[in-house]
């Protein structure tokens, strides 16, 4: 542990903020020193004077749940993607966040700050993404690439569905559940046709059942 993850822990046990002032105080050293060793790991000496100082125990809480190394993906809890036929629901409004890990985010190459996280609905990319699982749509990878999934806006409403290009202006888009049909998109026929992508969908998720 450092000392900027144990101001961290010590702002959120004390519900206060705990400045490097007040923490330098605690461990008997100048506000200058402590800044410079906030990135280093405390001395279990050090941590012991925290403890007593503030009058908490930094070391109930696993460290593993105190590094600074997450990053908060927008929930869109009311922004819902068909996966088959309906209505769908697309609402700005962010209803929470969720926190990844930063190497998640980099194995996924997702866009730390035009990524969010939405949900799917319907049956008609069974198996891969069954209705409720959760979906990260990174919304600067709108090139289509044959295969990926990705999330579009027809007609003013939202899919999940896996897309291919056809030269010169075609775009087919695939359902995985073979119940349903798919379908091509010829935009030089159909210049007025309401379609766009949202991004793609770099990970999905559901909990065990």
């Amino acid at each position: 542990m450092n000392l900027k993850q144990a101001i961290k822990l010590l702002t959120g046990k004390l519900s206060r903020s705990i400045s490097y002032a007040q923490a330098a105080l605690a461990l008997d050293v100048t506000r200058q020193y402590a800044s410079q060793i906030k990135e280093k790991e405390l001395s279990q000496k050090q941590i012991d004077a925290l403890e007593s100082y503030f009058n908490v125990n930094l070391q109930e809480t696993p460290i593993m749940l105190l590094e600074d190394d997450c990053v908060n993906i927008p929930v869109k809890g009311e922004v819902v993607a068909s996966m088959g036929y309906g209505v769908v629901v697309y609402n700005e409004c962010q209803t929470a966040t969720y926190s990844i890990s930063k190497k998640l985010v980099d194995d996924l190459g997702i866009s730390r700050n035009q990524t969010e996280m939405i949900f799917a609905q319907g049956d008609s990319m069974m198996p891969t993404i069954e209705g409720g699982d959760s979906l990260l749509v990174d919304h600067t990878r709108t090139e289509i690439y044959d295969g990926k999934i990705y999330c579009i806006r027809m007609d003013g409403q939202l899919y999940v569905k896996r897309l291919q290009k056809i030269p010169p202006n075609t775009i087919r888009v695939v359902s995985d559940n073979e119940k349903y049909r798919s379908f091509e998109i010829d935009f030089s026929k159909n210049q007025e046709f309401d379609f766009d992508v949202i991004g793609e969908v770099r990970w999905w998720g559901r909990v065990a059942r």
